[in-house]
C-alpha cells in the first residue's frame, strides 16, 4: 500500500506539473496575440524621439536648421516638405538685419516702389546655401522631421570669397560703365551698370563697402544705383523752338526736330516718348535718337476744339537694360529713374471762312437757311471763324439745295432733297472740299411740311458725316 501510495502520489504530482505548465505556456500564448495586435501598424517599430526634436541644439561652431511635416498633410511628399522646412529655418539663423548703408535699405525709404517689387528682389536676394549635411532624420507614424548643420566658419570664409568676386565683377562693370558716360553712350552705361549692380544682388542687404581705384571707400551698389539715376537725369532735350505753329500756310502739320544731349554731346539710342492731343484717346508714340542725337517728331491730325493743347516730349530709360536681364528688376528699378520731360505749346491759327448759301424748297427761297447754319454750328464748335466779307477770308463754302415733289401715298406727301456743298481756297480757287447728296427723303401730311422734313435730314446728313470731311478735307 505504501508502494502503491508512493507511486499513484509521484504520479499525481507529475500531473500537475505538467498541467501547470500548460496552463502558463496558454497564458503566455494569450498574452503574446494581445501585445502583437496592440503594437506598430506593419510591424515597423520607430526610435524613441530624439532631444533635437524637443530641445534645439545649441552650438556656436555651426548653423542649425529643423524641419519637420505631418504625413497625413504630405502624404506623396511629407520629406521633401519638411527638408525645405528646414532649409528655410538654416536661411533664417543665416540672415542677418538690413540696416545701414545697405541697396534694400535705400530702396525701402524710397516710397515710389511698391510693396511687390520689394518682395520680388528680397525673394531674389535669398542665400544659397551650400555644404550643409544632415544631423539626424526621425519619424513616427504621423510626423517626418530632419536636422540640417552648417559649419559657420567653412560657410562664412566660402561666401566672403563669393563677395570678393561679386563685388570685383561689378566694379569692372561699373567702371565700364563710367567710360560709356564719358562719350555719352548714355544706353551702354546705364546697361553696364544695371549689370553690375545685379551681380551684387544676393549681397543687397548688406553694406558692401568698396575701395575704388583712388583709395577712396564706397558702397558699391549704392554707388552705381547712384550712376544710373544721375546719367538718366543728365540728359537733356534741346530744341530749336519755343512753340509750334500750325496753320493753312503748313497744311496744319508740322515736325518738330529735337536733339537728346548729355553734358552737351549727342546721345544715340534714346527713347523717346511723344504725345499731343487729339481728341480721342492715343497711346504715347516712341521714337529714337539717330547717331546726330535727332528725332523728329511729327505733329499733325490736331483736334481744333481742343483749347491750350501741347506736345509732351519724355525720355524713356526703360528699355537700356539687356533683354537678357531680369525685367522684372531692372524695369522698376529704371521707371523710378528722374528724366527729362518737356512740355512744348500747339498753337492752332485756324482759318476764316465766308458762306454764301442758296437754300430753295419747291424752287422757291427757303424761309430758314438750315444747311448753312448747321455747317456754321459744326465749324464754329471747333474753334473755326467765319467773317462777313468773301475778301477777308480763307475759304469759301457755298450751300446749294432744292427739293421736288415725289408724290403721295396714304395720304402722305414726299419731298426729296438735292444739296451741293463746295469748299474753295479763295486766294487760288481750288476745291478743296466738294460733296453731293440726293433723295433724300421727307415725308408729312403736306408738300410744304415734307420740304421741312427733308432739310431736317439733310441737317442731319451734315452732322453726322459731312462737317467731319469737311474739317478733315482742310486740317
Amino acid at each position: 500500500m505504501k508502494t502503491r501510495f508512493t507511486y499513484h502520489s509521484i504520479y499525481t504530482k507529475w500531473i500537475f506539473i505538467c498541467g501547470s505548465f500548460a496552463l502558463l505556456g496558454a497564458i503566455s500564448s494569450c498574452g503574446g496575440e494581445k501585445d502583437l495586435a496592440s503594437g506598430p501598424k506593419n510591424g515597423i517599430v520607430y526610435e524613441p524621439a530624439p532631444q533635437w526634436i524637443s530641445q534645439r541644439p545649441q552650438n556656436p561652431s555651426n548653423y542649425i536648421g529643423i524641419g519637420s511635416a505631418y504625413k497625413a498633410s504630405q502624404p506623396l511628399d511629407y520629406a521633401g516638405v519638411a527638408k525645405k522646412n528646414a532649409l528655410n529655418d538654416l536661411a533664417t539663423e543665416i540672415s542677418v538685419r538690413v540696416q545701414g548703408n545697405t541697396f534694400l535699405n535705400t530702396l525701402e525709404i524710397n516710397k515710389n516702389f511698391s510693396e511687390e517689387f520689394m518682395s520680388t528682389i528680397s525673394t531674389t536676394t535669398n542665400e544659397e546655401i551650400e555644404d550643409f549635411e544632415i544631423a539626424g532624420i526621425w519619424e513616427n507614424e504621423k510626423e517626418y522631421w530632419i536636422y540640417y548643420r552648417l559649419n559657420k566658419a567653412q560657410y562664412q570664409e566660402q561666401k566672403r570669397a563669393k563677395k570678393r568676386a561679386a563685388l570685383s565683377a561689378a566694379n569692372d562693370y561699373y567702371l565700364k560703365g563710367l567710360d560709356a558716360e564719358n562719350v555719352a553712350n548714355i544706353p551702354a552705361a546705364v546697361d553696364l551698370f544695371m549689370r553690375g549692380l545685379l551681380e551684387m544682388q544676393k549681397y543687397w542687404d548688406e553694406a558692401n563697402a568698396f575701395t575704388d581705384p583712388s583709395g577712396k571707400e564706397i558702397y558699391l551698389d549704392n554707388e552705381i544705383y547712384t550712376s544710373i539715376q544721375r546719367v538718366c537725369g543728365g540728359m537733356f532735350l534741346e530744341f530749336i523752338s519755343d512753340n509750334i505753329i500750325l496753320s493753312r500756310e503748313n497744311q496744319y502739320s508740322s515736325t518738330f526736330p529735337t536733339r537728346i544731349l548729355y553734358k552737351g554731346m549727342p546721345v544715340k539710342g534714346v527713347s523717346v516718348m511723344y504725345s499731343y492731343d487729339k481728341g480721342r484717346f492715343s497711346k504715347p508714340k516712341e521714337l529714337v535718337s539717330d547717331e546726330n542725337g535727332k528725332i523728329n517728331v511729327p505733329v499733325s491730325d490736331i483736334d481744333p476744339s481742343v483749347k491750350l493743347n501741347s506736345l509732351e516730349l519724355r525720355i524713356n530709360p526703360e528699355n537700356f537694360a539687356g533683354n537678357d536681364l531680369d525685367k522684372k528688376i531692372t524695369a522698376p528699378l529704371l521707371k523710378n529713374t528722374k528724366t527729362e520731360r518737356r512740355v512744348i505749346p500747339i498753337e492752332i491759327v485756324l482759318p476764316s471762312f465766308y458762306l454764301q448759301s442758296d437754300e430753295k424748297n419747291f424752287g422757291n427761297p427757303s424761309a430758314h437757311t438750315t444747311l448753312s447754319q448747321t455747317i456754321k454750328k459744326n465749324l464754329t464748335s471747333k474753334g473755326m471763324r467765319f467773317v462777313d466779307l468773301a475778301e477777308t477770308s480763307d475759304y469759301i463754302i457755298s450751300v446749294s439745295s432744292n427739293t421736288t415733289q415725289g408724290g403721295t401715298a396714304q395720304g402722305f406727301h414726299v419731298a426729296y432733297l438735292e444739296m451741293s456743298i463746295a469748299v474753295k481756297d479763295r486766294m487760288n480757287g481750288q476745291t478743296i472740299y466738294g460733296e453731293s447728296l440726293n433723295n433724300i427723303k421727307g415725308l408729312q401730311l403736306n408738300f410744304d411740311a415734307a420740304g421741312i422734313d427733308a432739310y431736317k435730314k439733310g441737317a442731319e446728313k451734315i452732322d453726322t458725316t459731312v462737317a467731319k470731311a469737311l474739317i478733315d478735307a482742310i486740317l
